[in-house]
């Protein structure tokens, strides 16, 4: 299984914004040339969607400046001709919510970034998700807060499991984290071929007997079972609307042809998939 933005530039750096008087004017242009969506009370953080061209976010800070004021942690994001974006996040409220001391967070983040920055991170699929949805989506700036608040949860969830990892009595749970964020990333899109056991081991940084292992005490199924139930428990409710053929069925699930989906069907309810979509006929 591969995701197409499998090389994503991270970059991530600290800022002090002070703010002059002086600077209002040019505060004004800078709104007018970047959408800033400021979700959090007093610029606790921002996200800010940036044209095309613009791959550069570190000359463009100082845009910011007679707009923002504090200590800012930036993150941007670039792939080759999608939109790049700029995150800032204010440290003090970051603090707050991961408890972990200033110092710390300096050398935490940018290995949050660098598990981002891989073709299996649940970071990857989220941003090819945005950048495929936000092309045509018809309230482009609503679409870019839900995702903006995704990439939030992430980020700081991430930080705090850089934390845990800090303590050996907590590697099981990281480990846990880990297959649960895998499970979501293949159960989040069915078309997609189903990874291997040895793949999915690899994404999870483990062996496959210890990913086997954790995952039955997780799901209580093997990795293999669990993903085909869940893939005929979505196929059945597609098939209960009435709204799609066998074989577009078979298609949402990852099948390219609908005999090897209606033989698993069988096997999984003991009827065909006949019999729910002419039901609804």
């Amino acid at each position: 299984m591969q995701y197409l933005m499998a090389n994503i530039k991270l970059d991530f750096w600290l800022m002090c914004f002070k703010r002059q008087a002086s600077e209002e004017s040019s505060g004004a242009r800078a709104k007018a040339n970047f959408k800033i969506f400021d979700f959090g009370s007093s610029n606790t953080y921002f996200f800010t969607i940036l044209p095309e061209h613009n791959k550069d976010l570190r000359t463009l800070t100082d845009s910011f400046r007679s707009t923002l004021e504090g200590d800012y942690c930036l993150i941007s994001a670039t792939y080759e001709h999608a939109r790049p974006f700029l995150v800032g996040v204010r440290t003090d409220w970051l603090i707050n919510q991961v408890g972990s001391p200033y110092p710390d967070l300096i050398d935490i983040i940018p290995k949050v970034l660098i598990n981002w920055n891989n073709q299996y991170s649940l970071f990857t699929l989220k941003y090819a998700a945005f950048q495929k949805e936000y092309q045509r989506a018809v309230n482009p700036d609503l679409l870019a807060k839900s995702y903006f608040l995704q990439f939030l949860l992430l980020f700081i969830d991430d930080i705090q499991t850089q934390i845990l990892s800090k303590t050996e009595k907590n590697f099981r749970e990281i480990d846990s984290r880990k297959i649960k964020e895998i499970e979501a990333q293949i159960t989040s899109d069915f078309k997609r071929s189903t990874p291997s056991i040895s793949e999915m081991a690899k994404m999870a940084g483990m062996s496959v007997s210890k990913f086997k292992i954790l995952f039955y005490e997780l799901f209580n199924s093997s990795p293999h079972q669990y993903i085909l139930d869940k893939k005929m428990m979505y196929a059945h409710g597609l098939l209960q609307t009435g709204k799609y053929s066998i074989t577009q069925v078979a298609y949402q699930v990852g099948y390219h042809h609908p005999s090897g989906f209606t033989r698993v069907f069988k096997q999984k309810f003991n009827y065909s998939p006949n019999t729910t979509y002419t039901e609804k006929q």
